[in-house]
């Protein structure tokens, strides 16, 4: 009787002909996910154009041209006359940023008066234009300090790569947590819509019915299919974007797996409860917006969340996402940190629990004020209906 009307419930939630529900629970989250992968499938940050303005032509000027040409980075595409020339194709986005070499650089030098050299760099692109400066600095900084060996005609090459990421691009690291943000988004908006759903369209007490009279079958039929359906395209998604990386160990794979699994429940958990305390759609989607949408910023995957101030970094450690990408990246790093990965998992767990613990009772309560409403307006309609014969 109790699996009849799961099934029977299961069966009416997600196989109505719910367009909307199928958009967000499969469609939107894996074509994101998707279309992020392949957004950062490109190589990492190399050829930066730049400019050079050489108000001095000695050897020194031309030795660091050579170093910074042999530079995988940077890729010299101007040489100007003056700084108004590089400033206009600053402008104009021919280049990222340019360098003067001054008059009497090379004399200064020889006095060991440490010359300085200007960069110019556009404020539109700080990403890029930060990659250029950095590596501008440390190409000229090596400079200085081989100034007094001898010059070498052809400077060593050197190429960039990342350590586990063979195909030096930004899917290696970069994008596990951003698509781990989207499904921690995801969760949170399907679960506001799946559990709101019959609150909105006034069929709480059919809902019932169909479980057989008992909330609990119909919590149980609302929240187990999503769960399991996004926790699958997850791993589907991590996978797929872990295939140019090194393979995983059993244990690893288990540990990534399931710190998903608990953030999803979390995630679903935190969207029903948003529904429980507002009571409509609008309101718990609008909640779920406001704390899913920029969690990726307060992760610690972007900036470091020892960093952020005492009110954010308690705000961030709220976040499921927080430990699933701390989990993520020991993972990534081998078992030496298992230790670090197990206090998030358990941070996890307990997130998952209370969450839908809290979400379970906040609709239990909810349906019983929407089958009272409803009982109501039924019993007005029909004496409405017997008046008026």
């Amino acid at each position: 009787m109790i699996l009849n009307g799961l099934l029977k419930t299961i069966r009416k939630i997600y196989l109505s002909h719910n367009i909307v529900l199928w958009m967000i629970l499969v469609v939107l989250p894996v074509g994101v996910s998707l279309f992020t992968m392949g957004m950062f499938s490109s190589q990492i940050v190399q050829h930066v154009p730049i400019g050079i303005v050489k108000q001095d032509n000695g050897q020194l000027a031309d030795r660091l041209e050579s170093k910074l040409r042999s530079s995988p980075v940077l890729n010299i595409k101007m040489i100007c006359s003056d700084m108004g020339e590089c400033e206009h194709a600053v402008v104009r986005g021919d280049i990222q940023a340019f360098l003067v070499f001054p008059n009497e650089m090379e004399r200064r030098a020889l006095r060991l008066e440490a010359p300085v050299i200007p960069v110019y760099s556009s404020g539109q692109n700080y990403l890029t234009n930060m990659f250029a400066t950095k590596e501008i600095r440390s190409v000229l900084a090596a400079a200085g300090s081989e100034l007094f060996t001898a010059q070498m005609e052809d400077p060593v090459k050197v190429q960039i790569h990342s350590v586990g990421n063979l195909k030096s691009n930004y899917q290696g690291f970069l994008v596990f947590g951003l698509v781990t943000a989207i499904f921690h988004l995801a969760a949170m908006i399907v679960g506001v819509y799946v559990t709101s759903f019959p609150l909105r369209d006034h069929r709480v007490t059919e809902m019932i019915r169909y479980a057989g009279g008992s909330r609990l079958t119909l919590w149980v039929a609302s929240v187990f299919p999503m769960n399991i359906i996004l926790w699958l395209e997850s791993l589907g998604c991590y996978a797929y974007c872990h295939r140019i990386l090194a393979p995983l160990s059993f244990e690893e794979f288990v540990m990534t797996a399931a710190a998903q699994l608990f953030m999803i429940l979390a995630c679903s958990g935190a969207g029903t409860v948003f529904v429980g305390v507002f009571g409509v759609m609008r309101m718990a989607t609008g909640a779920a917006g406001i704390i899913g949408s920029p969690a990726f910023a307060f992760a610690g995957q972007t900036f470091p969340v020892m960093a952020m101030p005492f009110a954010v970094r308690c705000f961030a450690f709220i976040l499921p996402l927080t430990h699933v990408l701390i989990i993520q990246s020991t993972m990534l790093l081998g078992d030496v940190n298992m230790a670090t990965a197990w206090n998030s998992m358990k941070i996890l767990i307990g997130m998952a629990v209370f969450w839908n613990l809290l979400g379970a009772f906040l609709m239990s309560m909810r349906w019983k004020q929407f089958t009272r409403r409803e009982t109501r307006r039924e019993e007005e309609a029909r004496k409405l209906a017997e008046a008026s014969i």
